[in-house]
């Protein structure tokens, strides 16, 4: 086993998109272990947009990653050495391991990792994705939230990212139709062929809107046959399940 442990540390705050000099890399002794303790090598990394959100000294609904402290990150571990009343060696764990080769677990950890189930037939990184935090988002975002009905017309923004690519799906199984948005036509081609997505638009196109509309209109004249919707008809109603992107997120930051 190595005898240090490489760290990516936050060294300075991002005032835009992430620069070179925002993390820094460096080495540190692996801690011996103590009563209580455990060592966990980190094997898979998971870069979430959020990851953005935490580098900013704001009010936000974590703790702000401190400048000097290694990075905030979710990723699977696996236990190499254990004095821990609750994970023992051999344990995958799923959680905030940080930007980091390894992982000092204590009994006390305010965010302790979560030991993952033995499933022969599914991949552990399957746990960073689908059954991780983008897949719950997707999942109780909108069922319990947007609580799609089988023929309503479903709009996903984002579309290609991690978890608006699972909601298109979850609409589909729910009898929607779906309409993705997203940001190049390889993507737009992505989510209708690999994932099923009615219709795609990508919002890079200067006639997007128009699209959109268009989308929409044939979706709403499909469910009702008899409804005829005017080109310039406004939306009346509609249920919105908000999940903020980062890019609206960096925008607002730097408009004040």
């Amino acid at each position: 086993m190595p005898h240090t442990n490489r760290q990516w540390k936050l060294a300075a705050r991002p005032t835009s998109l992430i620069t070179p000099d925002v993390l820094q890399l460096s080495e540190s002794p692996i801690p011996a272990i103590a009563d209580g303790q455990a060592l966990a090598r980190v094997k898979y990394l998971s870069i979430d947009p959020t990851m953005r959100v935490w580098m900013a000294d704001t009010p936000q609904y974590m703790p702000p990653v401190q400048l000097g402290e290694v990075m905030r990150c979710l990723g699977l571990a696996e236990v190499v050495e254990s004095r821990h009343p609750t994970f023992k060696k051999g344990d995958k764990l799923s959680g905030f391991t940080g930007m980091q080769d390894f992982l000092l677990l204590s009994a006390d950890d305010k965010y302790p990792p979560q030991k993952l189930p033995s499933i022969p037939f599914l991949s552990d990184i399957n746990f960073l994705n689908l059954l991780g935090g983008a897949g719950l988002t997707a999942y109780f975002g909108l069922l319990d939230v947007g609580k799609p009905q089988s023929g309503e017309t479903l709009v996903v923004s984002a579309a290609a990212g991690a978890v608006g690519s699972i909601v298109g799906q979850l609409g589909k199984i729910h009898g929607c139709r779906v309409v993705g948005i997203a940001g190049s036509d390889e993507k737009c081609k992505w989510i209708k062929d690999d994932l099923g997505f009615d219709a795609a638009v990508n919002y890079k196109h200067a006639d997007w809107k128009e699209k959109l509309a268009a989308a929409i209109l044939r979706a709403c004249q499909r469910r009702k046959p008899e409804l005829v919707i005017p080109a310039r008809a406004r939306i009346l109603f509609a249920i919105a399940s908000l999940c903020p992107t980062l890019g609206d997120w960096i925008v607002r930051k730097k408009s004040g």
